[in-house]
């Protein structure tokens, strides 16, 4: 598949869950590297993710890296995150209070990006619409990631 048909796939996603922004690091990031670069913004502000580059293990995406798992975070106020803004320039650029964070796997069980679905202010997730989104992604965004993997190896 095409960068095109990520973005439009992203921006479904966006629409389909009333998120104000949808963002993808780079699908070729494998826990060997150690930057984590965004590489598809839906609904961004400008283009400062564009130069966003982390060292592995930092921020939103190398946490949820570290962990495998997903972050849901439904209000930043009065939380480590927001007091240290800086370790998190996604959030800080974007001005995200709430997002899901989840890590997209293919099918060797390595993380081969990170997606990153948030609004601007604070929402609460409940369980149902966080494994509705969960699905839809796993039957639209990974399998168009895991087919363009494919064609460029």
């Amino acid at each position: 598949m095409n960068e095109i048909s990520i973005e439009v796939t992203l921006s479904d996603i966006q629409k389909t869950f009333d998120f104000d922004l949808v963002a993808l690091t780079d699908i070729r990031v494998r826990q060997t590297n150690y930057m984590i670069r965004w590489k598809y913004s839906i609904g961004s502000l400008g283009d400062q993710w564009k130069r966003i580059a982390l060292q592995r293990g930092k921020g939103v995406p190398g946490t949820v890296m570290k962990t495998g798992k997903s972050m849901i975070i439904t209000d930043i106020t009065g939380t480590d995150m927001e007091r240290d803004l800086f370790r998190y320039p996604i959030l800080k650029t974007e001005q995200l209070q709430s997002f899901i964070a989840m890590p997209l796997w293919n099918d060797d069980e390595e993380v081969m990006g990170i997606l990153l679905m948030g609004n601007r202010d604070s929402r609460m997730y409940t369980k149902a619409e966080y494994e509705m989104v969960k699905q839809h992604v796993e039957k639209t965004l990974r399998q168009q990631i895991l087919k363009e993997l494919m064609v460029n190896e």
